[in-house]
């Protein structure tokens, strides 16, 4: 069923607003990744200790233990999936975020930089053609209260 203006209301208040939560969930998902790449964080251990399959493929779930012993997180996945068996270990890095990641971060904050780009631009196209240009012209044709 086709309705009028649909694609001005789609734009309007789904995709851009839409954009602009990706925009800051994507940046709050880069902070730990590119903290992980400056080389903060704890070292320390992840061990795999299950592997969950579902349609889109299978993935490593493990704990993470700090080479001081002050930091476990348990049920806690490795960007990259590094591909182990069931109690085999790697070397990790813990920045508090979702994820541990590799020593030196591997390339997480890569993939979120693009990510941010990508919703920043739409952020800033809808932006622009939305609220700002209504605002602009709602602006214009309201009168001049000085002199009245």
């Amino acid at each position: 069923m086709y309705f009028p203006g649909w694609r001005s209301f789609w734009w309007r208040y789904i995709a851009g607003p839409g954009a602009v939560v990706v925009f800051v969930a994507l940046i709050a998902l880069m902070i730990p990744a590119l903290s992980a790449h400056d080389g903060h964080g704890q070292r320390g251990r992840w061990t795999a200790t299950n592997i969950p399959c579902s349609r889109s493929g299978c993935g490593e779930v493990g704990t993470f233990l700090s080479a001081d012993g002050s930091d476990r997180r348990t049920r806690i996945s490795m960007f990259g999936s590094p591909d182990l068996a069931i109690g085999q270990a790697v070397p990790a890095v813990d920045t508090g975020g979702d994820e541990v990641y590799p020593p030196g971060g591997g390339d997480a904050w890569w993939h979120d930089l693009i990510g941010v780009i990508a919703a920043g631009l739409a952020s800033i196209a809808w932006l622009w053609a939305f609220p700002v240009r209504v605002l602009r012209q709602r602006c214009r044709n309201q009168p001049d209260a000085v002199g009245s």
